[in-house]
């Protein structure tokens, strides 16, 4: 036999004995698949089969309202806070989250240049987030410039992302903005 000859002859075994594999290997997986599916049709724990029998959910019972009145739905809710108390759930919600970044160094350089600008002591970003914003920009006008310059650090600017897109926060930034934007607008029709 020539040397053509046995490398064609081997690489028909070769070529054959790949075919081989290939089936073996889709047999295996289709065994597997076949042994996988077949326990998850028996419930285990701990590697011992679980017998359940049938169980029914329970018929609700519904009774017919048998009064003389005409009948009306009526829904069971917590009674609504009055506006006063919605600003301060609102404040003390604020308060909370800013809780959080408190000890952040960045949140207390920013705190002090907040207060060496304005030579207020009680200014942070729970006052800047309430109602008071509008009244201490226009007192304050230095405010905006620490705020610009914070925000073009990017760690800042991360950290007041994350403050902001928490839901609860940026609820009661909106609750005491608008309802202190309803009340100057009042304010100022009224004078």
């Amino acid at each position: 036999m020539s040397k053509i000859s046995r490398f064609f002859l081997w690489i028909i075994v070769f070529g054959l004995a790949f075919i081989m594999g290939m089936r073996l290997y889709r047999a295996y997986e289709q065994k597997t698949a076949d042994q996988n599916e077949s326990s998850f049709s028996t419930m285990m724990f701990n590697n011992v089969p679980v017998q359940q029998g049938a169980s029914q959910a329970p018929q609700p019972v519904l009774r017919r309202w048998t009064g003389t009145q005409q009948e009306r739905e009526v829904y069971l809710e917590d009674a609504s806070l009055s506006q006063q108390d919605q600003k301060e759930q609102a404040r003390q919600t604020i308060a909370s989250i800013l809780r959080d970044y408190s000890q952040d160094p960045l949140m207390q350089a920013f705190y002090a240049d907040l207060r060496r600008a304005t030579g207020r002591e009680d200014l942070d970003l729970a006052a800047l987030s309430g109602e008071e914003l509008p009244r201490l920009l226009q007192q304050y006008p230095q405010l905006q410039n620490v705020i610009s310059e914070y925000a073009q650090n990017p760690q800042f600017a991360k950290m007041l992302q994350e403050i902001f897109s928490n839901p609860q926060f940026a609820h009661s930034v909106v609750l005491l903005q608008t309802n202190e934007a309803a009340n100057s607008s009042v304010n100022g029709v009224a004078e």
